[in-house]
């Protein structure tokens, strides 16, 4: 059996000594400071935490390794140590890096054997950075999320508009043809509508049908570049070739606004996909008619340098103001500006261009000032002649 010793026998522990050997072993980074806030002993984990040596830490003051924003932490901790044995707070400490450190201070008081002011605190550090770096990090793509999701209700409020305004001009174009059709005789004994009214209001029907399904076909292809749905297969293709078929597509609605298109662009060999080239060209074309006056000319170049090739769309139209410039890539309705004839567009046409443009290595940028035209900028990749 064990024999218990008497108190007498007991041997003396010397309470310094494993005072010593806890904090010298303790994997928890260690530092006590006296009441002036003094370094007055570190152990081995506080100085790999901060980069220091024990002997550079003891006897500086503590509030030399904090940073200026946390000082005035720690001087209201410090004024209220003799009322509250044990806080804890959130400081940023300065390592001998000059890097922060984000950290939890465990401060406890060291009461003294006679009773009286608090001989010194005992405080245990605990690296956080880390973990507020994350916290920062989640609340940023929490705002960025609040943003994006903002910004899309607000696009698809938008998106419901461009859709509502040309239903709402067939709606009663097709309600006065009907109107007309019915009538049997003229109204007052005066002439009837005439066929060619009826051909103007089935014009009116044609055109707004048609901004309806360029609406509709441009919200499916930008959804389904979100989702990563739309293949791309690269290869060499000649922009003067591509160019015609195009141009044949919308040079009837340039005559009808008295546009001239002017194309430069000839042999000029690209690497890009097929379908994305076509939409490209078709959009940038397509705003620069819409936005420029009757009688004005829509001008097409490209120019290889650098290992690239530019291909330039520049109208005489209006211009952009320059603060709705920043926002042109971007979703968000209340930077959309009004065509020359009143129409105005989601900018979804500009979203889909770089989406396309950028999938196939290249870039686009957009120069304008108002009153004075705008140029829309491409860069593609140059591709040989094996593959025209």
């Amino acid at each position: 059996m064990l024999a218990l010793l008497s108190k007498a026998k007991r041997p003396a522990v010397d309470w310094d000594a494993l005072s010593r050997r806890i904090l010298e072993e303790s994997a928890q980074a260690c530092w006590v400071v006296d009441g002036e806030l003094v370094t007055v002993a570190v152990n081995p984990a506080l100085c790999a935490l901060l980069g220091y040596r024990a002997g550079e830490l003891v006897g500086t003051h503590l509030l030399s390794y904090v940073a200026e924003e946390s000082r005035g932490v720690l001087e209201r901790q410090a004024a209220i140590r003799d009322l509250t044995p044990h806080r804890s707070y959130e400081v940023t400490l300065i390592r001998s890096d000059g890097m922060p450190l984000r950290a939890i201070l465990n401060d406890s008081r060291l009461d003294g054997e006679t009773g009286g002011a608090a001989p010194g605190f005992c405080i245990f550090v605990t690296d956080i950075t880390r973990r507020s770096e994350e916290e920062t990090q989640r609340a940023l793509r929490v705002d960025q999320l609040a943003d994006a999701v903002a910004r899309m209700n607000r696009f698809l409020g938008q998106i419901c508009q461009e859709l509502k305004d040309p239903l709402s001009a067939i709606l009663g174009a097709t309600q006065m043809i009907s109107s007309d059709a019915g009538l049997s005789e003229p109204v007052g004994g005066g002439p009837g509508r005439s066929t060619a009214q009826l051909g103007a209001y089935a014009a009116l029907c044609s055109d707004a049908g048609r901004q309806m399904m360029r609406t509709i076909e441009n919200l499916s292809l930008w959804s389904r570049l979100q989702l990563n749905q739309v293949p791309f297969e690269l290869r060499v293709y000649d922009l003067g070739g591509l160019l015609q078929d195009v141009l044949e597509e919308l040079e009837p609605r340039a005559r009808a606004r008295d546009i001239l298109i002017v194309n430069r662009i000839v042999a000029t060999p690209v690497l890009g996909d097929l379908s994305a080239l076509n939409t490209v060209l078709k959009h940038l074309i397509e705003n620069a008619v819409r936005f420029s006056p009757s009688g004005s000319i829509v001008m097409l170049s490209a120019a290889q340098a650098d290992g690239r090739v530019t291909v330039r769309v520049q109208d005489n139209g209006l211009g952009i103001p320059e603060e709705l410039q920043p926002h042109l890539f971007r979703i968000d309705p209340h930077h959309a500006a009004p065509g020359a004839d009143g129409e105005v567009g989601s900018g979804l046409g500009l979203l889909i261009c770089k989406a396309l443009v950028e999938r196939m290595g290249g870039g686009i940028r957009i120069f304008s000032k108002p009153g004075g035209g705008t140029a829309v900028t491409v860069t593609l990749t140059p591709g040989g002649t094996a593959g025209l």
